[in-house]
């Protein structure tokens, strides 16, 4: 089986450009027309442009704190693969964990932040013992995906120790 979150990282990332360039649009309006000249709503401008940018800040913080990744998840074959990399801004540092299915020893479901940010930490049996892998965010995947990634895991799991 197969996962990707391609499209739901293209949106997010489409979102972000969205919303930086409405921010640059409202503030060259606020400060480069008329159009708020004399306030609006008993706020001047300077107060009106700190609203606005103090909205955009949250909206950024809001995707910082989730940590969006992207996900490319398969089982297929004789592998484990799973690849990501954050969509954070200057953040493009890309990542894989990649082992023989057999060595999948356990994983764990993490959720931080009161359950805004979920995590998978990956186990891998090794000559040497336990490996625990870093943490990677799984939260901007789709609710069904995820259950379909748990779902392949534990059988990848039960496989093993059957087979083992």
């Amino acid at each position: 089986m197969v996962i990707n979150n391609q499209k739901q990282a293209v949106n997010l990332k489409i979102q972000k450009t969205i919303a930086l360039l409405i921010l640059v649009i409202a503030v060259g309006l606020i400060y480069f027309t008329d159009v708020l000249a004399h306030g609006a709503f008993g706020f001047n401008m300077d107060q009106i442009a700190g609203f606005i940018v103090g909205l955009f800040i949250l909206y950024f913080l809001y995707h910082i704190l989730r940590d969006h990744n992207y996900i490319y998840y398969s089982d297929t074959g004789n592998k484990f693969i799973l690849r990501y990399f954050s969509l954070r801004p200057l953040a493009a540092k890309k990542k894989s964990i990649e082992f023989n299915k057999k060595e999948l020893h356990k994983f764990e479901l993490k959720r931080s932040l009161l359950g805004f940010r979920e995590s998978i930490i990956i186990y891998r049996q090794t000559p040497k013992g336990v490996a625990k892998y870093p943490p990677v965010s799984i939260t901007a995947l789709r609710r069904q995906d995820k259950n379909k990634m748990m779902a392949s895991l534990q059988k990848l799991i039960l496989a093993g120790q059957v087979g083992g």
